[in-house]
């Protein structure tokens, strides 16, 4: 690329598409730790069935992130 083709707009964009990329997998990183963190306490506590819903009922899910703490 010449200097006379640099659009600043385009490069921003750019960046801001790596740095949302970036934040998407940190994201996903934490959520995926703070699950099995939650899971862990579960099977701790010997509730089976409450894994069932955490891995698959988000409103479930959040319900014991708030029950043990982890909101």
């Amino acid at each position: 690329m010449l200097l006379t083709e640099y659009n600043e707009t385009q490069t921003m964009e750019l960046f801001k598409e790596e740095g949302r990329e970036e934040g998407r997998a940190e994201g996903r990183a934490e959520g995926e730790t703070k699950l099995g963190i939650l899971i862990n306490k579960l099977m701790a506590a010997g509730r089976i069935s409450d894994i069932e819903k955490a891995a698959t009922d988000p409103m479930s899910r959040d319900h014991l992130y708030a029950e043990f703490g982890m909101v």
